[in-house]
Order: structure tokens, then C-alpha cells, then sequence
């Protein structure tokens, strides 16, 4: 990511004790937002391409198939809306409770192993969807995620 040019109010706020750690702060919420809608999009290719997986196996008539596979997408939707509105990382200049470097930090890991789980998904999805493993193999992965998420707002909720 691109870091943006200073300008009047950056120098302003360089006289502000304080305001450099919140301007960082400020810029890791940025890209925490674009992370979660980097994330979001992969979840929705992946999940539009389950459905349409799920059309060749009504064509098939294979019913079964297209209800183990139409949980899965349900899931995947669901997992879309909590992580693009999943909470931000950071806490505003005039907060108490200041997250540091260390738990900004921690928060970076829990993204990264769900970025790593969103990225089996979409491969999975890509790949290995005509697989019959592979509607579990997804649950399963939307599953860890969801705890990762629950982790991640009760460490964030620590500092609120």
C-alpha cells in the first residue's frame, strides 16, 4: 500500500504529542478496511461460482449435491457480511484506551490467518469444486474463520 503525502494538517498534528501514533493508527484502519473488502470480494467470487456449480448439478438433477452445496453457500454469504463489517483495529485519538503497537499487532495475525483461510476457499471453490469432499473441506474452513472472528473482537473489546 501506497503511503500518502503529508500535508497541512500531518504538520499541524506533528506538534501534537501523540497525533504520529494516532496518524499510524489511522493508516492501519485504512488498510484493515481494505483488507476486509479484498477478503469480501474473494468470498463472493468464490461463492457465485458455487452457485454456479449448483445449476450444472440441478441440470444433472442431482439434488442432493445442490443442497449439501447450497449450506455452503449460504455460509459463505453469511461469512461475507461479518467480515466487510467486522470491527476496525484501532482506537480514535481521544480514546482511553490507546491500542499499541503489540496488540495492533496481534490483530494483524488473526487478519492474516483469515486471509489464509479465505484464500483456501477460493481455491477450493476455483479448483476442487466438483470434488465431494469439497462442500465440507469449505464449511469447515468458513467454521475456523467464524472463530477466528470471535477471537479477534474479544481481544479487541479488551481495549474498548
Amino acid at each position: 500500500m501506497t503511503t500518502r503525502k503529508s500535508n497541512i494538517f500531518d504538520k499541524i498534528g506533528s506538534l501534537i504529542p501523540g497525533y504520529r501514533g494516532y496518524a499510524v493508527r489511522d493508516e492501519s484502519r485504512n488498510t484493515d478496511k481494505k483488507l476486509r473488502e479484498h477478503l469480501s470480494k474473494i468470498i463472493q467470487v468464490a461463492e457465485s461460482l458455487i452457485v454456479l456449480y449448483q445449476k450444472t448439478l440441478i441440470d444433472a438433477n442431482e439434488m442432493q449435491s445442490c443442497k449439501e452445496w447450497e449450506i455452503s453457500r449460504k455460509s459463505l454469504n453469511t461469512l461475507f457480511s461479518k467480515i466487510k463489517n467486522c470491527n476496525y483495529g484501532e482506537s480514535s485519538f481521544f480514546s482511553e484506551n490507546q491500542l499499541k503497537e503489540e496488540e495492533l499487532q496481534k490483530i494483524y495475525e488473526y487478519d492474516l490467518e483469515i486471509s489464509e483461510r479465505v484464500s483456501l476457499i477460493s481455491k477450493t471453490a476455483e479448483e476442487e469444486i466438483n470434488q465431494p469432499l469439497s462442500s465440507g473441506f469449505i464449511l469447515q474452513q468458513i467454521r475456523e474463520i467464524e472463530n477466528i472472528l470471535i477471537k479477534r473482537l474479544d481481544f479487541i473489546n479488551q481495549y474498548k
